[in-house]
């Protein structure tokens, strides 16, 4: 696990593309092969074509989009589901030009991506709406579940999220509403 600092660009980009030091222990490596389905969410600060890392750096949908094709060319993954909710989220995908990879964004370019939930105490919105939505879905899963993707995008809604969450599916073989189980990411075989 990476926390606080050591959630950088850099480490994100070695932990993708399994580029890490020789002394990096087993908990800060990505394990995976050809037969490993991977899902990353994202979210936080961002605009177009970019997501902030603690406010300090950004990564950029180039970079994004090069260190899941060196993913695939090292058979890292079978299947990549990469959801991000961020402003401007679908531009994130847009350079993506790697196999088997589904995208789903919480809104399109020049669009905003909202707050759900504004905590008075500590004086900070907790959630994002994209993100609070997809969590409802989430939980309403269990591992036995026969959700599949199509069953998620079919949850959302532009008015509730105050945003037009985007799908990209021309890079991914399989079809949302047949053989693509949610829980195709979430369990380890």
């Amino acid at each position: 696990d990476y926390r606080g600092y050591e959630v950088t660009v850099e480490n994100f980009i070695r932990l993708l593309t399994g580029r890490v030091e020789q002394h990096t222990p087993r908990n800060k490596r990505l394990l995976t092969d050809d037969k490993s389905n991977i899902f990353i969410y994202m979210t936080g600060h961002g605009g177009e074509d970019f997501l902030k890392f603690q406010d300090s750096e950004e990564i950029n949908s180039y970079d994004i989009a090069d260190a899941m094709q060196q993913m695939w060319e090292k058979q890292r993954y079978r299947e990549i589901l990469f959801v991000i909710d961020t402003c401007q989220a679908n531009t994130m995908f847009s350079k993506f030009y790697a196999p088997n990879v589904l995208s789903i964004g919480s809104s399109k370019k020049g669009e905003n991506s909202y707050s759900h939930f504004h905590d008075r105490d500590i004086g900070v919105s907790v959630i994002d709406r994209f993100t609070y939505y997809n969590l409802e879905f989430f939980e309403s899963v269990d591992m036995s579940s026969k959700h599949t993707m199509a069953d998620l995008i079919g949850t959302y809604n532009a008015t509730l999220m105050h945003s037009t969450p985007g799908v990209r599916t021309d890079l991914f073989a399989r079809k949302l509403e047949k053989d693509t189980v949610f829980t195709a990411w979430c369990l380890q075989t």
